[in-house]
């Protein structure tokens, strides 16, 4: 069976970035603005990698959902089919950084987002990733 045959893509508030019932999730609160999908938030010491920066996985966990979220704002709905991330400097950790992600190109079945990851004071760039997504047909 694949993802599509499955019945639609509905929140039950279970995801580990942003579901609302998931006690050891990111808790990542997403709105929206100049056509972007936008988070601030700020990853307590047990998301760490090295001793006071955040686990890479984690970083690529809140770009490809930011970017997800995007594409849910546009309309569709996807899995992520591919993602490349460009690691630019450390993710503090107890700092507040801004996440921010964009829809670059949506075709039929495919859509292409970008994502950034920014300190929140002084907006230095700390990674930056691009994903492709297979839209569900009909979007849902």
């Amino acid at each position: 069976m694949g993802v599509f045959d499955a019945p639609p893509l509905n929140d039950d508030g279970g995801c580990f970035a942003c579901g609302r019932n998931n006690p050891v999730g990111l808790g990542m609160r997403v709105g929206f603005e100049d056509g972007a999908a936008v988070c601030r938030i700020v990853l307590p010491a047990h998301y760490q990698g090295w001793p006071g920066i955040a686990h890479g996985g984690v970083v690529a966990t809140l770009l490809d959902e930011i970017m997800a979220h995007a594409l849910i704002k546009s309309g569709s709905h996807g899995v992520t089919t591919g993602m490349e991330i460009a690691y630019k400097a450390p993710l503090m950790l107890e700092r507040e950084v801004v996440v921010l992600g964009r829809v670059v190109e949506l075709k039929s079945r495919l859509a292409v987002t970008h994502g950034e990851v920014r300190q929140a004071d002084g907006d230095v760039l700390l990674a930056q990733a691009t994903a492709r997504f297979l839209l569900r047909k009909g979007g849902q």
